[in-house]
């Protein structure tokens, strides 16, 4: 993407499935049973199905801004100097649970369209970090069970465990979000680092459901190349989620101000 060149926002990408959607709709709006005449354009299983592949395209766009928030200010805004430990908590808890809520979407959508089973898109997403950081930290944090490799790893250490957040740790920037469990193993996780992994690999799945829908669903006559031309006009262009981090932004004004006021006491 070139310098000056605005960024394409991601929801400018999932568009394209309500596009496919509203093409669908528009063929069969004059039908006199439309809810079966849209379940077979769309080869849907049941008649309501359309309505839950519209709410999980919702759900994509909506747990995104929270995503998108916790790459700007993770745990909190270092500006803001409130040090409100509760704050920290809620957006730990609410940024993990915006990640889960978008990968059920993902499950739904990528099953409705027949892209690929519930399982396989599954195993996709327990293999990364934030997937096991949701899990000792937002939902199994006093009934977490080891997978197998770790178990394997650590042949001592009990199946099911529970975890303590070390609070001493918790702090803005989600650098440094360490637990310990009850055999005195220790996790520790990057939050900018863990979102990054999770989201090149949402955002290629997502491009690659799109693809596959495109070719499914609108046939060659009604413009299914243009559409394709647009998506990968578009994807290049799509926004650096990295550079969207303002706490370190902040860090590095603080630290050249630090440094200036040192540098003229000594003068």
């Amino acid at each position: 993407m070139k310098e000056n060149e605005k960024a394409v926002q991601k929801e400018q990408i999932t568009d394209f499935l309500l596009l496919i959607l509203r093409i669908s709709e528009s063929e069969v709006k004059n039908s006199t049973d439309f809810n079966e005449a849209f379940r077979k354009r769309l080869k849907f299983q049941k008649k309501t199905d359309y309505k839950r592949f519209r709410a999980s395209i919702d759900l994509l766009d909506d747990t995104e801004y929270g995503i998108i928030s916790a790459f700007t200010y993770q745990l909190g805004d270092l500006k803001n100097k409130n040090d409100d430990i509760g704050e920290l908590n809620l957006r730990l808890y609410g940024i993990l649970n915006a990640v889960y809520l978008q990968m059920n979407a993902f499950e739904e959508i990528a099953t409705l369209l027949n892209y690929s089973s519930r399982k396989e898109i599954q195993e996709i997403f327990t293999q990364l970090d934030i997937y096991k950081l949701r899990g000792i930290a937002g939902s199994h944090t006093v009934d977490y069970k080891y997978d197998k490799k770790t178990l394997l790893d650590n042949p001592l250490i009990h199946k099911t465990t529970s975890f303590r957040i070390v609070q001493t740790y918790l702090e803005k920037t989600g650098k440094k979000i360490a637990f310990v469990d009850e055999n005195d193993f220790w996790a520790e996780y990057n939050l900018i680092n863990v979102l990054w992994e999770y989201e090149k690999i949402a955002t290629d799945l997502l491009i690659n459901i799109i693809r596959f829908a495109i070719k499914k669903l609108i046939p060659k006559k009604q413009g299914r190349k243009e559409i394709e031309d647009r998506l990968n006009e578009l994807i290049p262009k799509l926004i650096d989620y990295k550079k969207l981090d303002k706490n370190q932004n902040y860090g590095q004004k603080e630290y050249t101000t630090l440094v200036k006021k040192l540098s003229a006491q000594k003068k």
